[in-house]
C-alpha cells in the first residue's frame, strides 16, 4: 500500500513539475560580441591590450556554453624584455540571471589557454600556458533592439604562471 502511495504522489509531482519545467526552456539564442580587454597580472610592470571576440548560445534561460577569442595588442618592456600576448582562448559554461528581458547578470566557468612572446637580445621565444577561467559580468540590451553592450572581469589562474591574471572586457553584443 505505502508503494502505490509512493507511486501516486511521485506521478503527481510529475504532473506538477513538467510544465513548470517546459515554461522555463525557451528556444537556444545566440549572440556574437566584439571588443576590448585589457589583462593585468597584478603587477606595474605588464598589462596586455587585446581585441576580444566571443560566441555565445543561451541553451536557456539560465544557462549557456560561450567560446572566446583574445588578439594581443602591442607588448610591454620589462627590464629590456619585450613581452607580449600573442592570443588567449576559452570555453566557458554560463549561468545567468535575468535581471528584465534586456538586462542579465551571468557567471561563467571555464577552460583557457594564453600564449605569450618573449623577446630578448634579438631571440624570440613563445610559450603557452593553460587553466582554470572563472568570471562574472552583466549585459544590456537596448530597447527594442537586438543590439547591446557587456563587460565582465575574468580570472585566469594558471598554475604555470605564479598567480594567474585578470581580464576586464567592454564589448558590443548582437543577438541572433
Amino acid at each position: 500500500m505505502r508503494l502505490l502511495v509512493l507511486a501516486a504522489a511521485l506521478a503527481a509531482a510529475a504532473a506538477v513539475a513538467a510544465p513548470a519545467a517546459a515554461q522555463s526552456l525557451t528556444k537556444p539564442e545566440f549572440t556574437a560580441s566584439v571588443g576590448y580587454a585589457r589583462f593585468a597580472d597584478g603587477s606595474e610592470d605588464w598589462d596586455g591590450h587585446a581585441v576580444a571576440v566571443r560566441g555565445a548560445a543561451r541553451l536557456h534561460r539560465y544557462f549557456g556554453v560561450e567560446a572566446e577569442g583574445n588578439l594581443g595588442l602591442g607588448s610591454s618592456e620589462i627590464d629590456g624584455v619585450d613581452l607580449s600576448m600573442n592570443h588567449t582562448i576559452a570555453g566557458y559554461v554560463v549561468a545567468y540571471l535575468p535581471l528584465s528581458e534586456n538586462v542579465d547578470l551571468y557567471a561563467r566557468a571555464g577552460y583557457g589557454s594564453t600564449e605569450f612572446e618573449v623577446e630578448f637580445g634579438g631571440a624570440k621565444f613563445t610559450d603557452s600556458y593553460d587553466g582554470l577561467a572563472l568570471g562574472i559580468g552583466g549585459q544590456y540590451f537596448f530597447d527594442g533592439s537586438d543590439n547591446g553592450v557587456r563587460m565582465d572581469v575574468t580570472r585566469h589562474e594558471y598554475d604555470e604562471l605564479d598567480g594567474g591574471f585578470d581580464a576586464v572586457s567592454f564589448s558590443y553584443v548582437r543577438r541572433f
